[in-house]
């Protein structure tokens, strides 16, 4: 038997409610994708703009882990961190050059 035809058979023996609702979820899910897919351009878009990141959004922003920045920041003389109390802050543009500066983190 291939596969093609274990596919018929359930499909066969499958109500056509039941496609129905798998049919109406997978739409479902693909509506959601979207959705997520564009609200996250509006949030990246929304940081680009931003001066100051907490370590979670300039990882967002950059797509480098949250405890490689903590390790890029960690020295006292890092020229893209600001220290606010025990916050610290990524100054994005000095940050943005110094990744693009690199061949690897």
């Amino acid at each position: 038997m291939k596969k093609n035809d274990i596919n018929i058979i359930v499909d066969q023996n499958t109500s056509d409610t039941t496609k129905e609702k798998r049919d109406t979820g997978y739409l479902f899910q693909l509506l959601m994708k979207q959705r997520k897919g564009e609200e996250n351009a509006s949030r990246i878009a929304e940081l680009k703009d931003k001066k100051l990141l907490t370590v979670e959004e300039a990882a967002e922003l950059f797509g480098i882990g949250r405890t490689k920045i903590r390790e890029l920041t960690s020295g006292d003389d890092c020229p893209f961190v600001l220290w606010i109390g025990g916050h610290r802050k990524i100054k994005r543009e000095e940050f943005e050059k110094y990744v693009m500066d690199q061949f690897s983190i």
